[in-house]
């Protein structure tokens, strides 16, 4: 209900916003009534509405800010603020009312997952000169995926995600931001990827401790084949796939899937020893594994999508060398020669 009423009212308010442009089905961009946006350029348009879990947040790039639609309402708006609450909190609405009682049950504090979207900016509402911008599209990651990806221009500012880290961080460089997020949308920790020549490639923080790391959860179809693999950003480019940060891949059997339905994609790093024993280790359990083909050089999956193959492709690949059992055995037995 809460994400339904958002766009019903930012529709009645879109005629007061200068420059108003509705970009998809939840974003939609326009000059920031808070700070005026640009006094320089007054085609500058810095203002934005953008989903977050079950409702719209408003988010300036220039002034900072950043509030549920509700909040900003509130303030641009107080007649039109009046009929949006009456509409939330009316009976039947599913909303907790201003006169309800509290909900007797005790609940655990919620992790600040709304806070993502006030402390850092989400690359597709940014301009395509962005540091992190320019990372990303030089690495062809899909345009369609900038919506799961962030910026944060000082990742000093990380360590408001989670007091445990407080002076924790000693640098103030820019990096692009990778959120993980458990099944109820709840933030569990972010990855930090460096976008020039840091000496610490990923910074991590992590906010649950209790829920193991992994990449695109939100977004997983838990009754579809789900691929599993090592890094963050080559999940990116194949459907429902998550990635586990790594070859820690005993994580997945907390996600509760049967083994044939996952396939387990680890990087095409043949003499490797540690990683030959991972594989070993995941046939041994009767997982479905990729054993990628003896003529292929590329070490990951974005280095494929680089070489020139397209995400369709690389499907293929990794469908037609799935093997499990005395199968995936034998084809491990000539790959790891390679």
């Amino acid at each position: 209900m809460s994400l339904f009423l958002d766009l019903k009212f930012i529709n009645e308010v879109a005629h007061s916003l200068l420059m108003f442009k509705k970009k998809d089905e939840y974003r939609f961009n326009f000059r920031c009534p808070i700070c005026g946006d640009s006094q320089k350029n007054s085609r500058k348009a810095r203002g934005w509405f953008i989903k977050f879990a079950d409702q719209m947040f408003m988010k300036c790039h220039n002034c900072g800010y950043a509030k549920p639609f509700g909040a900003f309402l509130k303030e641009y708006n107080a007649p039109l603020f009046s009929r949006y609450s009456l509409e939330k909190y009316r009976p039947g609405n599913g909303e907790l009312r201003f006169d309800d009682p509290k909900p007797s049950t005790t609940v655990e504090p919620e992790v600040p997952a709304r806070l993502i979207d006030s402390l850092l900016d989400r690359l597709d509402t940014l301009d395509d000169d962005n540091i992190a911008v320019q990372f990303c599209l030089k690495r062809k990651i899909p345009r369609e995926k900038f919506n799961q990806l962030y910026y944060v221009d000082d990742v000093k500012k990380i360590e408001q995600l989670s007091s445990k880290y407080k002076d924790k961080i000693q640098s103030h460089e820019p990096r692009l931001v990778l959120p993980f997020y458990d099944f109820k949308g709840q933030l569990t920790g972010v990855s930090c990827r460096a976008l020039g020549d840091e000496a610490l490639r990923y910074i991590h923080i992590k906010i649950k401790e209790d829920v193991p790391l992994i990449f695109g959860t939100e977004t997983l179809n838990r009754n579809k084949r789900v691929y599993v693999t090592e890094g963050q950003i080559d999940a990116l480019f194949i459907p429902n796939a998550i990635a586990v940060s790594g070859i820690a891949f005993t994580k997945i059997g907390t996600l509760g899937i049967p083994k044939n339905r996952m396939t387990v994609i680890i990087d095409n790093q043949p003499r490797n020893k540690e990683v030959v024993k991972v594989y070993k280790k995941f046939i041994d359990e009767g997982h479905e594994i990729v054993i990628w083909p003896q003529n292929l050089e590329e070490k990951d999956l974005n280095d494929m999508i680089l070489s020139g193959l397209t995400s369709k492709q690389i499907q293929t690949i990794i469908d037609k060398n799935t093997f499990s059992g005395l199968e995936a055995e034998i084809k491990l037995m000539a790959w790891k020669r390679i």
